[in-house]
């Protein structure tokens, strides 16, 4: 029987997130395997977030004016009974015409949206979903990811302390795996958008030494992380994360002291 083959309807569904790797998969893995293995099975689902859909609809907004309106025909839950935006998308209409205000920041908008690859990587078949790849033309060709953001500030993350924004999200691993992917070595920039009020606006480039850095990481986690995904090798848990907070077991109890070193909170 012939395979389905990969498209925009089916991109993100379970088929074929079970089929290929991306770069979701490869930070869920990082995160927490046992939870990237639990929502692979169908066994947990993460509760819908409205960042995700707002980014969506972001993206349709950049990507033409009929996807726009078909975004927005496909999802009467972003409009309040009176037919006006609900105003957390409200907000994003602010925040797309700010963007589209800004010369530099459109012209990092030219090219090709929404575009699938494949490739096979470290023996296995990986996909990506290219918010905007200028390949053809004149002109640099390039990479590029719209991105929304609450702020441009550094942001804490535990182990690592203050880092940048694009760090905080593993974006520079994201654009590391697009490049490796499309195969041409194309510069990779993040084109960025607050959501402040007024909202800000900047297009970043990664430098070719952190992508080649974030391809070397993933070297040496990606072999582990085929174990965990065959079931041979047993996934690790964070611990910290809702699905194992609500799917952990009790073996025995602990000592104090164990949740002084991890630094445990209270909860009332």
């Amino acid at each position: 029987m012939k395979k389905e083959r990969l498209t925009a309807a089916n991109y993100h569904s379970t088929e074929m997130n079970n089929r290929y790797w991306s770069a979701s998969l490869l930070k869920s893995f990082l995160e927490c395997p046992s939870r990237a293995l639990a929502e692979l099975s169908g066994e947990y689902e993460r509760p819908k977030s409205d960042a995700l859909l707002i980014g969506s609809y972001v993206d349709a907004a950049f990507e033409s004016k009929k996807a726009f309106a078909a975004f927005r025909s496909e999802h009467p839950e972003i409009f309040k009974k009176d037919g006006s935006l609900k105003a957390e998308y409200a907000r994003a209409d602010a925040m797309i015409a700010r963007a589209k205000s800004d010369k530099l920041f459109m012209e990092y908008m030219k090219g090709r949206h929404q575009v699938i690859k494949t490739a096979t990587l470290w023996g296995v078949p990986f996909k990506a979903k290219f918010d905007v790849l200028k390949d053809r033309g004149a002109g640099e060709h390039r990479i590029v990811d719209l991105k929304t953001v609450k702020d441009l500030s550094p942001v804490y993350k535990p182990g690592m302390g203050k880092v940048d924004f694009a760090t905080a999200w593993n974006w520079p691993l994201q654009m590391a795996l697009y490049q490796k992917i499309d195969g041409h070595n194309l510069p990779c920039y993040l084109a960025v958008i607050t959501k402040q009020d007024p909202p800000d606006i900047t297009v970043v480039r990664i430098p070719q030494a952190r992508l080649d850095a974030e391809i070397d990481f993933i070297g040496t986690r990606i072999e582990m992380f085929k174990a965990m995904k065959a079931g041979v090798l047993e996934a690790d848990r964070c611990g910290n994360c809702a699905y194992c907070r609500s799917s952990h077991k009790l073996s025995e109890p602990v000592a104090l002291d164990y949740y002084e070193l991890i630094g445990g909170g209270t909860d009332e």
